[in-house]
């Protein structure tokens, strides 16, 4: 017995020392872990802030961008009077067909279908494409303000709205006739931006006097006015959440984008812009947890980015400056929100300056 105390102390150490060393095993496997999820994070952010495809278009400054329904093509309308199509996935030119005028293409979007891309443009002019460059009709305001800053389509597809300088029409797609004028008769404000609730039932203007309309689409009776009171505004951008709660809205004079309650027409919150410079843009992911926000700062808007805000926490998530430190004019989504596409707006009287480009951003997770 008096043999069998140190055997048993030599057993009870040697254990202790196994289990140290698995301990310090696990540690060390814990550290390579979190080193390694380190790297990819940091791998992951960097990889949002280079884009990884460029598509050239033809004029000196891409005013407007979207993505095709089904994802699979990007259109961008340039100051040249040119609209652009380029496959989603390689880059690869489509086609590109020109304001009959040659005036500026300001404003694009797709018909819900995918079959029918309208240009908004100088001169009074919307124009209504097939994707092959077939002109299938063009539609001319009767106002005096002959200058398209933004168009859209109904969620149904039935109508396309469309803002110049002073008003906003509604188009019947079906037939090509006028249905509606759309102005405040107390207020000769400029309208600079449209869209339409996902239901289709509301229409959103805003204009240079700092107020965002709201009309009953069917009607065109205008339903509500929300502005920021103690603020002088131009609302240059607007846009619904795709769940309809939330309606954005983008300033063109400091910055700041404002989020507004649509079941009450009350702001939620303030977006600052960190430069106070221009909101060109405002766009919801389509799972609606991301707000793009395109500001240019800087002289004549150079340097501009796009900032990835998260709604419900109201925090910037990620910055994406132009690769040229240009101006940023507009961005969009693709359908599965895992694309971001940015158009930035050259100026041509700059020594060895290009053609405008369309930058693509893998942005998938930021929330």
């Amino acid at each position: 017995m008096a043999d069998a105390t140190p055997s048993l102390l030599s057993s009870e150490n040697g254990s202790s020392a196994a289990r140290a060393r698995r301990h310090w095993l696990i540690a060390a496997v814990a550290a390579v872990l979190a080193a390694l999820l380190v790297i990819v994070a940091v791998m992951l952010t960097r990889s949002h802030r280079r884009p990884f495809l460029t598509l050239i278009g033809h004029g000196p400054g891409i005013l407007s961008a979207v993505f095709s329904p089904d994802g699979k093509i990007v259109a961008a309308a340039d100051e040249a009077g040119y609209t652009d199509l380029w496959n989603a996935a390689t880059g690869k030119p489509i086609a590109a067909f020109r304001d009959p005028h040659g005036n500026a293409a300001n404003a694009v979007a797709f018909s819900p279908d995918g079959k029918i891309l309208a240009a908004g443009a100088s001169g009074g002019y919307t124009y209504l494409w097939s994707t092959t460059g077939r002109l299938v009709r063009a539609l001319h305001d009767p106002g005096p303000h002959n200058d398209y800053s933004a168009v859209a389509f109904s969620p149904d597809g039935k109508i396309l709205a469309a803002c110049d300088s002073g008003r906003t029409y509604e188009w019947s797609m079906a037939t090509g006739r006028l249905i509606t004028t759309l102005q405040d008769p107390g207020r000769q404000a400029f309208a600079n931006a449209v869209a339409f609730s996902p239901d289709g039932k509301i229409l959103a203007t805003g204009d240079n006097n700092g107020r965002t309309d709201l009309w009953r689409t069917t009607t065109g009776r205008l339903i509500a006015s929300i502005a920021d009171p103690g603020h002088a505004a131009i609302i240059s951008s607007v846009a619904f959440s795709p769940n309809g709660t939330i309606l954005a809205t983008g300033d063109g004079r400091d910055g700041s984008t404002y989020l507004w309650s649509t079941a009450n027409d009350t702001k939620i919150a303030t977006l600052p812009g960190p430069h106070g410079g221009v909101v060109n843009s405002v766009t919801f992911s389509p799972d609606g947890k991301t707000l793009a926000i395109v500001e240019s700062i800087g002289y004549d808007g150079a340097n501009g980015t796009t900032y990835l805000w998260s709604v419900t926490r109201h925090k910037r998530d990620a910055a994406l400056t132009d690769p040229l430190g240009y101006d940023i004019a507009t961005a969009a989504y693709s359908p599965d929100g895992a694309i971001l596409a940015t158009g930035d707006d050259l100026d041509l009287s700059l020594p060895n300056s290009t053609p405008a480009r369309i930058y693509l951003w893998h942005v998938p997770g930021l929330h």
